[in-house]
């Protein structure tokens, strides 16, 4: 919201799910922004902002495995698992994470808004605002219901494998606008820094009050989630995890635009 309001003259904002702004990306139409550490790694043509990223240390909360079956049970018989189209990274990270763990990996398919309730699956990936959501609703499920389910956050997944934190978004540009455009990065990598330093401060009233009207979701839920959940430096500890995310990928082929 910081950056709404401060916005440098001559430029334009564009909002999006990961997955639609990796597609502008992709189609030359935006130069600098927040970006998929997947899309980043695969593309190979973006200079990252090297201050900020979108990171958890262990919960992320908003990215969640949820299967039938334990993970064991999965490597038994042709499981399928619903994915959404709009995270490259989470995917990848699911594809690694469950070939590093246990040998393998089941079929994927791809869709808007993957359901425990389509029969076709038998795990499935959810992110965002409908993982917040339907991890929500989950507190108000019997236990016999919770029983038959096995819920994995993704961020404390990656954490309890590797004890580093899970590197989900980072900010960058276009490595044409950084080289022509120099100046222009460096203020608004600045701007960024301070944006995020009030989002998180003075204005944290205000981008809660946005959050709930544009999501629906509870304040506190969402105030826990920016606040506790989420991360966004970009430390020692965040290069060296998107360094060996980069390796594992490129191990099983996954970095791919």
């Amino acid at each position: 919201m910081p950056l709404l309001e401060s916005l440098p003259e001559g430029m334009s904002l564009t909002m999006g799910t990961p997955g639609q702004l990796n597609q502008l990306y992709s189609e030359g139409k935006l130069d600098i922004g927040a970006m998929s550490a997947h899309f980043l790694l695969a593309s190979g043509d973006f200079e990252v902002i090297p201050t900020l990223s979108i990171s958890s240390q262990n919960e992320v909360g908003s990215v969640f495995f949820y299967s039938k079956l334990p993970l064991n049970r999965l490597r038994m018989q042709d499981s399928v698992i619903g994915v959404p189209v709009s995270s490259a990274t989470s995917i990848c990270l699911l594809k690694i994470l469950l070939t590093e763990e246990l040998g393998f990996c089941p079929q994927f398919v791809y869709g808007k808004d993957p359901s425990l309730d389509d029969s076709r699956f038998d795990a499935v990936l959810m992110i965002g605002d409908a993982a917040l959501d339907f991890d929500e609703s989950l507190k108000k499920r019997s236990a016999e219901e919770l029983g038959q389910l096995h819920r994995f956050d993704m961020g404390s997944w990656w954490r309890r494998h590797y004890g580093l934190p899970m590197v989900f978004g980072l900010w960058g540009a276009r490595r044409s606008y950084y080289q022509a455009s120099f100046d222009d990065f460096q203020t608004i990598a600045e701007l960024l820094g301070d944006c995020w330093r009030r989002g998180l401060g003075e204005k944290f009233n205000q981008v809660l009050d946005e959050a709930v009207r544009r999501t629906g979701l509870d304040r506190s839920l969402l105030q826990e989630y920016f606040r506790d959940q989420l991360e966004y430096d970009f430390e020692e500890q965040h290069i060296k995890s998107l360094a060996l995310f980069e390796q594992l990928a490129e191990k099983h082929k996954l970095l791919v635009v």
